[in-house]
């Protein structure tokens, strides 16, 4: 059975990828005084406003809690290293660590579910590395009690990105901002 997400949720969805425009993040003076610059990547897309099948999949994966779910998705690469990073929020997917960022991978048909990562902040970025063939994701770990906000590195392990953040900050990386606060739709009225 597919599962379509309410008019409300697709109107609001689309408003918020239409408003994202990736940031181009360039790291510290320190390390680009040495640096002949970062390297090249795709650029990200609101692809998910016009593939049916990624939008599909989310309100597959959000099921019974699709109702009340907001969440904004920015697709990233391409060919074998598309990735989506679908950023949610609402009260089954938020705690005092943060959200959940899905990441599905595209294959042939369908997209498949690569990463389910839990106590995510914004802002949330694609590096310009790789492992395994898939994006380094830089996803800013804050509250819960934790130590100050900082950015951790997700990496592919070939099966999956790791259900939690590292408990090792990230420094000095090249990467673009994908998905910020001001990309996420407000609530329905």
């Amino acid at each position: 059975m597919r599962l379509i997400p309410p008019a409300s949720l697709l109107a609001p969805l689309a408003l918020a990828l239409a408003g994202c425009s990736p940031v181009v993040e360039r790291a510290p003076a320190a390390v680009e005084a040495g640096a002949a610059g970062p390297p090249a990547t795709p650029a990200a897309s609101a692809a998910s406003a016009i593939d049916p099948t990624l939008v599909a999949k989310i309100t597959e994966i959000l099921g019974d809690n699709a109702t009340g779910t907001r969440w904004v998705s920015v697709v990233d690469g391409e060919g074998a290293g598309r990735v989506a990073l679908v950023y949610l929020t609402g009260m089954n997917w938020c705690g005092t660590g943060g959200c959940n960022l899905l990441i599905l991978r595209q294959g042939p048909t369908d997209w498949e579910q690569v990463g389910n990562v839990s106590r995510v902040s914004t802002p949330v970025r694609v590096l310009n590395t790789a492992t395994n063939g898939l994006p380094d994701i830089g996803v800013t770990v804050s509250g819960g009690g934790g130590p100050p906000a900082y950015e951790a590195k997700m990496a592919f392990d070939g099966r999956a990105y790791p259900r939690f953040p590292s408990d090792e900050p990230l420094i000095d990386a090249f990467g673009r901002v994908v998905i910020t606060d001001a990309a996420i739709p407000p609530p329905a009225a």
